[in-house]
Parts: structure tokens; C-alpha cells; sequence
């Protein structure tokens, strides 16, 4: 299926609880039949919704020079929300120079192009940030579509950290990638 009828834009306030509700979804179906795993949370383990929309408008609200900020986007097929992206500022304000990226698809919708539009996307907004220099992000070893096109936008390996996460019994490794974004910052020495 092309994209005819799809639009990405900028998720606001008013649409927190339908990138929740997206996200779990997404979250639903980590590691099922054969998918690979895009989280570190026990199926049984449960979502508070108001809990998550005081979160998400908080960070939503903030500016990115505030820590725990947070920007997406949604890709919409006509009015349903098929895929997200974010960027999310750190905890401490001596990290605020790196944003750590977040992607997910809906089940149907994978492998269409729609990451590569969502992740460009994304990039494209952190360039444009002069407070930004580095996009990181990890990725489940086992998620190999991902890694790919993360690969093909840039991204580098930093590193594996074995048994990561144990979810619903699986022992999980995660890669660390990152990308340079900004005009400041020195890329890492590839010469080790």
C-alpha cells in the first residue's frame, strides 16, 4: 500500500490520549507471533491512562530547554493514527544537547514507508533545533527491520548491552545508536 492518503504532523495536547491509546496498541503486539520486540514491558504489567496524559501534557507542554521535554509526530491514514515518532529530552539539564528517539507502526502498516517518512521527520525538526546535537536511541537486537532503517538514516552503533531487559520470560539485548544532528558537536572517533 503507498501512502496516498497519508499526512504526518505534529501530535498537540488535545492528542495525548489517542498516541496513548496508539501506543498501546503497538505495545500489545511486541514480541508476538514472531514480531519483534519493540518494549520492555510484561504483558501483564498495566497502564494507568490518566496517569500517562498527565505525563505526556506535561512533557508536551514544556519547552526543550526543560528537562523531560517531549515532541511528536503521528502519520494519519485519512483520520486514523497508523504510526508515531518522538523525541524526548533527558532528566538532567547537562544532557539536554541529546534527545533520545521513539518509533512505532501499527501492526498492518509496517514495512510501507512509513518509518522512513516519521523518522525523517523527526530528524529533520532536531536539525532545525540549535540546542540539539545528538538523536540516541536504543533497539532490540532482535529488531532487525528497525536497525536497518535506522542504518540506512545515519544512525551508528555505540553498543550492546547483553540481557537488557527480561519481558515475559525473554531475555532482551539492546543496541545503541545514535546519529549527529548538530554543527557543534564532533562526531566519535572511529579509529578505535
Amino acid at each position: 500500500m503507498a501512502y496516498e492518503r497519508t499526512a504526518v504532523r505534529p501530535l498537540v495536547v488535545s492528542d495525548v490520549e489517542i498516541y496513548l491509546r496508539h501506543v498501546i496498541s503497538i505495545d500489545a503486539g511486541s514480541g508476538v507471533d514472531a514480531e519483534a520486540h519493540s518494549h520492555a514491558y510484561s504483558r501483564d504489567e498495566h497502564f494507568d491512562m490518566e496517569d500517562g496524559q498527565h505525563r505526556e501534557t506535561r512533557r508536551w507542554s514544556a519547552a526543550i530547554t526543560q528537562v523531560g521535554w517531549r515532541r511528536a509526530w503521528g502519520l494519519f491514514d485519512a483520520e486514523e493514527l497508523i504510526g508515531h515518532a518522538y523525541l524526548a529530552g533527558g532528566m538532567l539539564a547537562s544532557e539536554l544537547h541529546r534527545a533520545q528517539l521513539g518509533i512505532g507502526i501499527a501492526g498492518p502498516h509496517r514495512r510501507q514507508g512509513g518509518g522512513t517518512i516519521l523518522l525523517g521527520t523527526a530528524i529533520a525538526w532536531a536539525r532545525a533545533q540549535t540546542g540539539i546535537a545528538w538523536v540516541d536511541l536504543g533497539v532490540f537486537s532482535d529488531n532487525a527491520p528497525a536497525r536497518a532503517l535506522y542504518r540506512k538514516h545515519g544512525f551508528r552503533d555505540l553498543g550492546v548491552t547483553a540481557d537488557r531487559f527480561r519481558v515475559d520470560g525473554v531475555s532482551l539485548d539492546e543496541v545503541w545508536m545514535t546519529l549527529n544532528v548538530g554543527y557543534d558537536a564532533d562526531p566519535p572517533d572511529d579509529s578505535n
